[in-house]
This record gives structure tokens, sequence and C-alpha cells, in this order.
């Protein structure tokens, strides 16, 4: 029998590269038919939840890319891969990604894998520009600010405007800014949820920064097709992956 799970955005970009059997995936629902992955293929960045199915053999290695990594390997318009969920990285990188699989399957040991990885990637990267400085300083900002810091004190201390910024995120992150906030508030809400279950909704979305309850939940079921009070009320258990992690939590 496969197991489902529910992979709920987080801002990153993931490449994978599959040596057991190929994953299933979906954009609709655990219960929609499952599309097939490629054997190596990347993530784009994700606004609404995508549920995966395994089954048989698991066997992957996977490279998990900052929001500000991601556009030192791409010279492209990060946009056009957001919520594609399943890219070939033939497609991407050529020929030479076919060879990286062969070559991280042959691998010895892990040590010989992060070598592989770290000389492939090397050959791909791009020169830092201005606009990296933007996104590295409104990533670091979005951080400790637990994804509340205002667009307007950005353009403040970058001395852009507000729409520069969301141009420059769209083309090199493949999100705007206000994205970026709610994926971290959302992360901190499931971490709250999965570890002290008699939590306040109420009390938590406050204490998130929301303006009421009701933009809490709004925000909630669409980046993971959940209300938060669904999450105590059904006795079904299933996985929600999110940023590195695993939360077994009731629906």
């Amino acid at each position: 029998m496969a197991s489902i799970w529910r992979l709920i955005p987080f801002g990153q970009v993931s490449v994978l590269f599959l040596y057991g059997d190929l994953h299933g995936y979906s954009t609709e629902s655990a219960a929609a038919k499952m599309e097939e992955t490629h054997q190596a293929f990347m993530v784009g960045q994700l606004t609404k939840p995508i549920w995966l199915s395994f089954s048989g053999t698991t066997r992957l290695v996977k490279v998990q890319l900052k929001p500000s990594g991601a556009q030192q390997l791409l010279p492209m318009d990060l946009s056009e891969l957001t919520d594609n969920p399943c890219i070939k990285l033939e497609d991407i990188w050529g020929k030479s990604s076919n060879h990286l699989t062969e070559q991280l399957h042959d691998a010895t040991s892990d040590f010989h894998r992060v070598t592989l990885l770290n000389n492939f990637f090397q050959t791909l990267l791009l020169p830092s520009n201005q606009q990296s400085a933007y996104i590295d300083y409104t990533l670091q900002q979005l951080q400790v600010s637990n994804g509340n810091c205002k667009l307007m004190e950005l353009e403040y201390k970058l001395g852009i405007t507000g729409r520069q910024l969301e141009r420059v995120f769209k083309s090199r992150v493949g999100l705007r800014p206000k994205d970026i906030g709610r994926f971290i508030r959302m992360n901190a809400a499931l971490s709250v949820l999965s570890s002290q279950q008699n939590t306040s909704i109420s009390n938590l979305a406050y204490q998130l920064g929301y303006f009421d309850p009701a933009h809490f939940s709004k925000d909630f079921r669409q980046l993971t097709g959940l209300l938060p009070s669904s999450l105590k009320t059904n006795s079904e258990k299933e996985f929600l992956v999110t940023h590195g992690h695993c939360f077994k939590m009731r629906f």
C-alpha cells in the first residue's frame, strides 16, 4: 500500500535524484490519480500543497536550495517554474544531469556523493549581482521578524520601491516577499499545532501577527488545503512535510 504525504509550501526549490521506485505526485488531492516523477527532477516554488505517493523501495538524494541560492544556479526567470512539482533536470541543465544521476547511483559513500554534487553545482554558479544583495537582506529581515517585515521598511533600507523588489523576487526567487512571509508564519503555526494540540487558534493567529483569526484561517487553507480546526476534529492520520520537517498529525 502506498504512503501518502502532503507537501506544504515552504519557500525553497528542491532537486531530487531517485534510485529506487519512482514517486507519484498530484496537485489536486490524495485521492486523485498520481502522475509519475522523473528519475532526476526539480520541484519549483510552491504556493499550494501537493501530494506525494511512495511505494516499493524509496532511495534518493535530495538537494534543498535556499531561496537566495536557486538564482545562482538557474539563469532563467524562476517564476516560470513556480507551482511545477516535477521539472526534468535534463530540460534545465542538459545531459550532464543524467551523467550525474548515474555517478550518484554508483558512488560508494555519502561523502563521495556530496563531492560529486559540489563539483557539479560549482560548474553552474553564476556571478552575484546587486539583486542578490536585495534578496539576501529581505530574506534576513523576514526571518528575524517571523514573516512580518513590512515592505515600506524594506523600501527605505534598500532604496528601491516595493514594486521593484517584488519584481526582483518573482524573477530570482519565484515568489513575492509577501509569499515568503506567509510560509514562515505557516511553518511556525504547524510546529506549534503539532506539539501543542490544545493551542487556541485565535491566540495563535494573533501571536503570528495576523490581523484576526479569519485571515489566519484563510492563509492556512490556501497553503495546506485544510482548516486549522480540522487538525483537532478528524481522526484520520496523514503525514505533512514542510521545510525538511515531517509532522504526523490528526485530520
